[in-house]
């Protein structure tokens, strides 16, 4: 029995119901603004609860109860910190891993703040048994749950099989991702067991954050990622995030000494940069800006600590994630004698994988011209457009392999007021509209406000700020954003410590 697409059923059976149902209060309205988890449990039944409040601890006795054999009392907790929700392990008995990642152990007892993006996964199981039923799966998501995209696929009606990719477009989980390859995955019955199967695509498979070798059999809460799309297994179903989500960024306590340098360029930096967030890099000069980006865009390995992109290391995957990336350097890589269109298809027969038909890149091509608001120029030579047209053509470069991440460096440099808050709003519009995460090395403020967060380095590369526009101005308690790059100079160390303790919970 072929599977169309079109016909994908929201997850209401007896098990599942609740979560597609939205979630309201005695006066039925939905709470626009919130955040919920969806709980899993050792029945299968879900939970779907309201993250209402600061703080509320999960476990046999918290805020939210979880019955589970395997389940501390106090076994974690989510805060809501500056507009975003954090999840911390209270040193829990079998830890919690978070997109596979194991985040507390009994040996580190309570794990740190970890910030939360749209679909992220918790997992709380016996350590090196998948299978057993004690086990507990959360999802948390900041989608009001009746406009919720996920979707469930029962395998056991797919005669055995199911096929996953950019082409299934009549039957199997077609995947709208110029990430996905045409024929990446199949699922398959044997027996009792299911089976994901890598069709020797482009991009790869990940299982848990780590990607397949050839093919897996999997286990209930098994998380899987291709390109854009989150598939979670749950005994002979899959259910599955149809809408692309941008990435998260995970940096983890990254280091780089450079011979010869006496003190390390980049110090010990941690932060996560959620999916389709504008994030700008500033800071004086001697803050390691330029070195922090190349390290977290795989480019340049940090000598300490781990960068990850939707849970899977950037180092040692960065062949299968590369093309997931976009680099759009301060200078303009661009040929002259070409026009915005040709330069834009020949850019696409080269980055664009083999099974990429002409139609697609053709329609691709398009796509990004409209994107970019470059339609009216796409038959003028490259060489006649202004700064802020070529800077534009630059982006579009990158943007017709649909990258899910982009750094781009000082890319405002040399442009007049008007077409630098003009880029930056199309940057913007590319993050919300686009599911892009975005990056931003830059100097210049006036249209700081446009931004999700800030990065704000001190010489040294030590991080002394991480969070939104407007709560930089009380942390480093001036007026304007460039008055804190003087009070950052004169005193470095309190400003670190200072976002330390912040960044711990400590302060408000």
């Amino acid at each position: 029995m072929n599977y169309n697409h079109a016909d994908y059923q929201e997850y209401e059976d007896e098990r599942t119901i609740s979560y597609f149902n939205a979630v309201r209060d005695n006066n039925h309205t939905v709470h626009i603004g919130s955040a919920w988890i969806i709980i899993i449990d050792r029945d299968r039944t879900i939970k779907t609860v309201e993250l209402n409040k600061e703080n509320m601890t999960i476990g046999k006795k918290g805020d939210i109860e979880i019955i589970s054999a395997i389940v501390s009392k106090i076994h974690g907790r989510f805060l809501k910190k500056d507009g975003e929700y954090y999840y911390k392990d209270e040193g829990s008995l079998n830890g919690s891993e978070l997109n596979g990642i194991q985040i507390c152990n009994p040996l580190e007892r309570a794990s740190g703040l970890y910030c939360l993006g749209d679909g992220d996964v918790i997992r709380i199981m016996v350590p090196g048994d998948p299978a057993n039923p004690e086990n507990v799966l959360i999802i948390y998501t900041k989608q009001p749950v009746a406009n919720a995209k996920w979707k469930y696929i029962d395998l056991n009606k797919q005669n055995g099989v199911l096929e996953i990719g950019r082409n299934v477009r009549g039957y199997g989980l077609f995947i709208d991702s110029m990430q996905a390859s045409k024929h990446h995955a199949r699922i398959v019955r044997s027996g009792t067991n299911y089976t994901i199967i890598d069709e020797n695509s482009l991009n790869g498979v990940s299982v848990n954050g780590n990607l397949i070798q050839g093919y897996h059999t999997l286990s209930n809460f098994d998380v899987v990622g291709i390109a854009n799309t989150k598939i979670i297994y749950l005994d002979g179903y899959i259910v599955f995030n149809v809408a692309p989500k941008g990435v998260k960024l995970e940096v983890r306590d990254i280091s780089k000494v450079v011979p010869g340098v006496k003190h390390p360029i980049l110090n010990h930096v941690t932060l996560t940069v959620n999916p389709c967030e504008l994030v700008a890099v500033i800071g004086g000069s001697g803050a390691g800006k330029t070195t922090f980006v190349n390290c977290i865009n795989g480019y340049e390995p940090a000598t300490e600590g781990q960068v990850l992109l939707d849970g899977l290391d950037i180092i040692k995957n960065y062949k299968r994630l590369k093309s997931r990336i976009g680099n759009v350097p301060q200078s303009d890589e661009l040929y002259d004698y070409l026009t915005v269109y040709d330069f834009l298809l020949f850019t696409a027969k080269l980055r664009l994988t083999t099974d990429v038909s002409s139609d697609e890149r053709i329609n691709r091509v398009n796509t990004v011209l409209e994107i970019m608001g470059l339609k009216e120029h796409q038959k003028k030579l490259i060489k006649k457009l202004s700064g802020g047209q070529k800077k534009r053509v630059s982006i579009a470069m990158e943007l017709v392999s649909d990258p899910d991440i982009f750094f781009l460096d000082e890319p405002t440099s040399g442009l007049d007021p008007e077409t630098e808050t003009l880029l930056m709003k199309q940057l913007k519009s590319l993050s919300v509209n686009f599911s892009k995460t975005i990056i931003v090395i830059t100097h210049t403020l006036q249209n700081i406000h446009l931004f999700d967060k800030i990065i704000f380095l001190a010489p040294g590369g030590k991080l002394c700020y991480y969070g939104t526009p407007a709560t930089a101005i009380k942390f480093f308690e001036v007026r304007t954003i460039s008055e804190a790059y003087e009070k950052v100079k004169n005193n470095i160390e309190y400003f670190v410590d200072k976002y330390s303790k912040y960044s711990r919970g400590e302060l408000a």
